[in-house]
C-alpha cells in the first residue's frame, strides 16, 4: 500500500480514508486496469478486418501493454485472486471483458496458479483437460475466422 501511496503522492494513512480496506483499493486499480486494456488492447485490435491481423494486433497489443504498465499488469494478473463476490454487476461485467478476450491465452498462468475453478466465472472448467481442450477449439476457430464458442 505504501508503493501505491507513493505513485499518488499521498500517505498510506490517506489510502484508507478513502477505501474500507487493501481488498477494495486492489479492485479499484484492477477495474482501471481492465478499462484500460480494452481501449489500449481489444478496441485497438478489433479495428483489423482479417481474423488472422486481428489476432496478431491483439497479441502485439497486449504485450505492449504488459510492458508498458508493468505494475498494474502486475497487480491485475499477478497478485492475489479477486474477489468476485464482492463485486456489483457491473463490475463483474468490467473485470471479464478483457479476460473473454484473453481467458485461452492465460491457460498457463491458470494451469500453474491452480485457478481452474467450476465457480470461477471467466474461466468455469471443472477440470484441466477441459480447459486445455477448450483453449485448443477456440484457437482453431479463431484461425479459421470463426467466432470462438
Amino acid at each position: 500500500m505504501r508503493g501505491i501511496a507513493a505513485r499518488l503522492g499521498v500517505s498510506a494513512t490517506a489510502l484508507y480514508q478513502h477505501f474500507e480496506s487493501k481488498a477494495s483499493i486492489l479492485r479499484e486499480i484492477r477495474l482501471y486496469g481492465a478499462d484500460l486494456l480494452q481501449t489500449e488492447v481489444i478496441d485497438k485490435a478489433a479495428t483489423h478486418g482479417d481474423p488472422v491481423d486481428c489476432l496478431a494486433a491483439v497479441a502485439q497489443q497486449y504485450v505492449a501493454f504488459a510492458r508498458t504498465h508493468k505494475w498494474l499488469y502486475s497487480v491485475m494478473m499477478e497478485h492475489a485472486q479477486l474477489d468476485w463476490a464482492a463485486m456489483s454487476a457491473d463490475e463483474l461485467e468490467l473485470m471479464l471483458r478483457p479476460l473473454r478476450v484473453f481467458q485461452d491465452w492465460l491457460l498457463c498462468s491458470m494451469l500453474n496458479s491452480g485457478r481452474i475453478d467450476e465457480r470461477h466465472p471467466a474461466f468455469p472448467f471443472a477440470d484441466q483437460d477441459t480447459f486445455v481442450n477448450h483453449f485448443i477449439a477456440d484457437t482453431v476457430q479463431t484461425l479459421r475466422g470463426e467466432q470462438p464458442a
